[in-house]
């Protein structure tokens, strides 16, 4: 426990912001994709954001935001910007999520079959250009379900780069 301005709080719920490098591959894509980003993590919870340039002209950024909660198993993945999202992710469940473009909203079911997250996966080591990296990794695997269409299996892999 630590006391901050009169108040006992507890190291659970505290989580430092540190500065990553973030790749991103999805079966959806055929390239890797790396971003600059943050990660913070407590007992009970690890979050990983970062930003993705405009992809087209005129939409702007958008702003990823990944949580999992350790204990519950649940993984978030939002997405603000021209396009926004939100998706919920529990292991052997059927979950809804939402997405909202300029051709209107859509509503996303999901069927998750794996979520591994950090530490499960273990660390490993990479160098980038002269810096050494601690690489934590996580693993989404699930269905995307939409009205009148075969389901749409994506395998997600995320490499977190904190530098040593």
């Amino acid at each position: 426990m630590l006391k901050c301005a009169g108040a006992i709080l507890d190291r659970r719920f505290l989580m430092e912001k540190i500065p990553c490098l973030v790749n991103i591959k999805s079966i959806f894509s055929d390239q890797e994709t790396m971003f600059d980003g943050s990660f913070e993590q407590s007992e009970d919870r690890i979050r990983l954001s970062w930003v993705q340039p405009e992809e087209q002209k005129g939409e702007g950024e958008s702003k990823f935001l990944l949580s999992y909660r350790v204990e519950e198993k649940i993984l978030r993945l939002t997405r603000k910007g021209s396009t926004e999202m939100e998706m919920t992710f529990v292991e052997g469940e059927v979950t809804e999520g939402v997405m909202r473009t300029s051709h209107g909203d859509f509503d996303l079911k999901m069927e998750t079959f794996g979520i591994l997250f950090f530490p499960e996966t273990g660390d490993e080591e990479a160098n980038i250009d002269g810096q050494d990296y601690v690489v934590k990794k996580a693993m989404l695997e699930y269905d995307l379900h939409f009205p009148n269409q075969d389901p749409m299996r994506n395998t997600m892999i995320f490499k977190v780069h904190l530098a040593k």
